[in-house]
């Protein structure tokens, strides 16, 4: 294991860690890709739903500790902590699963299908609480080789076992088991065998870094859990139509498929992952514009990305995804662009939900999250039920725009108030000095 304990190069750990990011966000879009090629609209309808509601169990899964286990420069928790919060929040999740599919009244295939998915993504939660101490380590290419090659193996077996059983529950079942299989291999593996991501710290006695840890991430959960809903509410809206009969299948994989464009800015945010870690040290260190000039470099970046998808998903969108999904979506160019844009606005909010959080700010994000979640819970089913597959863009694109307004006001005020603290304590060291 020489070659793991050896530090690697700063090139080496951005390709790394763009590979798994990428590898990551073409998670959904080959997925959809290989159900929609090989199985019915009913089918395809059963998987994206299940795919759309394990997003959900996820939160509950991580608990969005992760970004507070990235920043974690001053190691309040150790691993340990980390992993073992990291099971009850997993079991939560799997018992979660099960009873969000009695609460929606799924039966026989779909029942199954959803759990197993939920199970899939149980497994990838847990090998996040490994990736998020690699981050933490400043191994960030061993966070993109383990996911890397975890998606890669699971979705080879899972388009393999499609192809030959056209059976949707044989194949959720093999993405469980390649998870698990490569989640031992690589993310254990690796925490075992380099010397840099090991502690000596213990687990401490007694409870109170239970609590202590809930309460650093509860505001996150809650966040995560809330946007994910949103994320999500035109889709269930939808599988609600489908269901009554109001709309015809394969409406639900179309909507999917319009929507999967919509992460590819957050994917180049995940590229900028690095940096989150320095504005962490910077923040710590004192040095709030720094801090900012970092989170400017970060907005500046991806405005110029943002401008080019949607140029390119102007004049190729549709024809791209009609050729990647063999389904036929003519009629819906304007709804790919409205959800784009929609999707803009979301990782433009993500970024400054960061910052917060950076800033140890996040049980402000609430608010956001909360108006957000409140105003799309109103308009979703008024919009589906009068404009179908466009009411559901419109819908995502306003809470977006909501979503952004909001978490930029809280923003602006807390880093005016708490960058001021930083400089008085600046001169103020300066002085004593």
């Amino acid at each position: 294991m020489r070659d793991l304990n050896e530090r690697p190069s700063e090139r080496s750990i951005y390709i790394w860690n763009i590979t798994g990011s990428i590898a990551n966000a073409l998670l959904s879009v080959v997925a959809l890709m290989i159900v929609t090629r090989m199985l019915d609209d009913r089918q395809a309808d059963i998987f994206s739903i299940a795919w759309t509601i394990s997003q959900l169990m996820a939160t509950i899964g991580t608990f969005q500790i992760r970004m507070y286990q990235a920043t974690d420069v001053e190691g309040v928790f150790c691993f340990r902590q980390y992993f073992w919060f990291r099971i009850i929040t997993v079991v939560t999740m799997m018992i979660s699963s099960c009873g969000y599919i009695l609460v929606r009244g799924y039966y026989g295939e779909k029942a199954l299908v959803v759990l197993f998915v939920c199970a899939f993504r149980a497994i990838d939660s847990l090998a996040d609480v490994y990736e998020g101490w690699f981050q933490q380590k400043e191994r960030l290419d061993l966070s993109g080789k383990a996911l890397t090659y975890r998606i890669v193996v699971a979705f080879i077996g899972f388009g393999v076992c499609l192809f030959f059983t056209k059976n949707l529950v044989a194949a959720t079942m093999v993405l469980i088991i390649s998870y698990i299989i490569c989640f031992f291999f690589y993310d254990v593996r690796y925490i075992r065998s380099v010397k840099a991501l090991r502690e000596e710290r213990s687990l401490s006695k007694g409870m109170l870094w239970v609590i202590r840890m809930l309460k650093e991430g509860t505001p996150l959960f809650i966040n995560a859990f809330l946007m994910m809903s949103i994320m999500n509410e035109p889709k269930m809206v939808l599988d609600t139509a489908i269901e009554q009969g109001n709309l015809g299948q394969g409406v639900q994989t179309i909507f999917n498929i319009l929507f999967m464009p919509a992460s590819f800015l957050n994917l180049a945010y995940i590229v900028f992952r690095p940096l989150i870690t320095k504005m962490a040290i910077m923040w710590n260190t004192n040095r709030p514009k720094d801090f900012l000039k970092i989170l400017i470099k970060i907005f500046g970046c991806l405005f110029g990305i943002a401008v080019f998808l949607f140029g390119g998903s102007a004049l190729l969108g549709i024809p791209v995804l009609e050729i990647v999904y063999a389904v036929n979506l003519k009629d819906y160019k304007r709804h790919l662009l409205v959800i784009i844009i929609g999707g803009c606005i979301y990782t433009f909010a993500a970024v400054l939900d960061n910052a917060l959080v950076v800033i140890r700010k996040q049980n402000v994000l609430v608010l956001s999250y909360i108006m957000t979640y409140l105003y799309i819970k109103i308009v979703a089913s008024i919009m589906v039920k009068h404009w179908g597959v466009m009411g559901g863009a419109v819908s995502y694109f306003t809470a977006m725009s909501v979503f952004f307004v909001v978490t930029a006001i809280l923003f602006v005020i807390l880093f005016k108030r708490e960058s001021n603290k930083k400089i008085k304590t600046n001169v103020l060291v300066e002085t004593i000095s």
